[in-house]
């Protein structure tokens, strides 16, 4: 059975239980002053009965005539009423409409049903050893109860098919916000994700409403960000897959020119440097990797160190640099052989993209609690287009030029991830034509 269903009966059994007792309580009670009423008037009437019989016997008895049993029931002839009269255990007349032996003791009434009819009866003991029956019928009193019953319980039949149907649509009302959660819910289940509820009632179901849509929100972008995971993922496994072909393809060719041909010196030495360079480019690649696989989940150790202890072995790592780096003490938390592969990947991303001798700028500016490290180039520069992409694994600005001076597009990416270790990003500033500057913003150490 549907929730509003169930609904609508219990408020139908409600209805009918509240509006039948009610009901049925306000009818019995009206019935109960009437018969009241009538009972006190029939009471009466026997009263005036018997004191009438009473007096009219006594006034007999005063004149000295005949009070005898055939008089008595004369007199009460006379009368005309619904009586029976007994002397002692002799029933001297009877004109009750129900049987009325034995006589009622006297002062008390009972009520009586005979051929669908109901009667009162009163007893009352009189001089002379007389005692007198009366029945008064409340027939009509009971008929008028079971008719007012009738048209109540019609009244009632029509309340609680009105009340159905109104309650039929408030019903309808009510669960309309349930169907459409369950609605959404189940769109969002069949992969529609972005399907919301959006309800606007004012009561505890608009909040659940807006916790639901909060949670398809979540949802939604969970799904969005694995999509996007796995297409980065596909991205990078085709990227490197191509990365691999190009140097693999060479190794092969020229190691098959020298195992089947037979080639002059000045031909073997070409072959044999070119199977050296590729070799040391996958090298270089491998070892990239290896680096951005290790930067994955692990948090880092950081420990206090002077940048400036970084400059010799930066020089070192790229001797074919123009370096100009601060002077000072530059004190940091951090790794320092991360910090310095970061520091290599961007010197060498900056003497490729400047010409040769051109000057590659390391800078240091302290802050109140961090140290802001640039690299700063003058060479071609990154299109405005091209920088929220230059971070991701394999993806290089021109292809063919990065290859030719041995890139694999992982320098910036491995930054990146050395950046977050520390809890920093990589900040990219660039104009073509003009250079790039790279920026990391770490936490100051405490004093070296």
């Amino acid at each position: 059975m549907r929730y509003a269903h169930k609904l609508i009966c219990l408020l139908l059994l409600v209805l009918s239980a509240s509006f039948g007792v009610g009901g049925c309580y306000l009818l019995y009670s009206d019935f109960g002053v009437q018969l009241e009423r009538t009972n006190g008037a029939n009471a009466t009437a026997h009263a005036q009965t018997c004191t009438l019989l009473q007096t009219e016997i006594l006034d007999l008895q005063r004149r000295g005539s005949d009070t005898g049993d055939d008089t008595v029931v004369a007199l009460l002839k006379a009368q005309g009423r619904q009586v029976a009269l007994w002397r002692g255990n002799v029933l001297l007349w009877n004109a009750l409409p129900v049987p009325g032996d034995p006589a009622l003791a006297d002062g008390t009434m009972c009520t009586r049903r005979e051929n669908g009819c109901v009667y009162a009866l009163y007893g009352s003991d009189l001089q002379g050893d007389l005692h007198l029956v009366s029945a008064f019928d409340l027939t009509e009193l009971y008929r008028d109860r079971a008719a007012s019953l009738r048209r109540f319980l019609g009244l009632e039949a029509v309340v609680l098919v009105a009340g159905a149907a109104v309650l039929a649509l408030l019903a309808g009302q009510l669960t309309r916000p349930l169907r459409v959660l369950s609605s959404a819910s189940a769109r969002i289940a069949a992969g529609d994700y972005a399907g919301r509820t959006s309800l606007r009632t004012g009561d505890e179901l608009e909040q659940v409403s807006r916790s639901f849509d909060k949670m398809a929100d979540a949802v939604q972008e969970k799904i969005a960000d694995l999509e996007a995971d796995v297409q980065k993922r596909e991205d990078f496994m085709g990227a490197f897959t191509h990365e691999l072909k190009t140097p693999m393809t060479s190794i092969i060719g020229y190691a098959d020119v020298l195992r089947s041909l037979q080639t002059d010196p000045d031909e073997q030495r070409e072959a044999a440097n070119a199977i050296y360079h590729e070799g040391q480019r996958l090298e270089a690649l491998s070892q990239k990797l290896l680096a951005l696989l290790a930067l994955g989940n692990e948090a880092l150790d950081l420990t206090t160190l002077d940048l400036a202890t970084l400059w010799p072995r930066l020089r070192a790592a790229c001797p074919n640099a123009n370096l100009h780096t601060p002077e000072g003490s530059w004190p940091v938390r951090g790794d320092a052989d991360l910090l310095l592969d970061l520091l290599c990947n961007l010197v060498q991303n900056a003497v490729k993209a400047g010409a040769p001798d051109a000057p590659v700028t390391v800078r240091c500016q302290e802050g109140a609690d961090t140290v802001m490290l640039e690299v700063a180039d003058r060479g071609c520069g990154i299109p405005a287009e091209e920088l929220a992409r230059v971070t991701e694994p394999f993806y290089m600005v021109d292809k063919s030029r990065a290859r030719k001076q041995g890139g694999s597009g992982l320098g910036l990416a491995l930054c990146k991830r050395i950046a977050a270790a520390h809890g920093s990003d990589l900040q990219i500033q660039s104009t073509p034509g003009q250079g790039t500057t790279v920026r990391v913003i770490l936490q100051k150490g405490d004093a070296v």
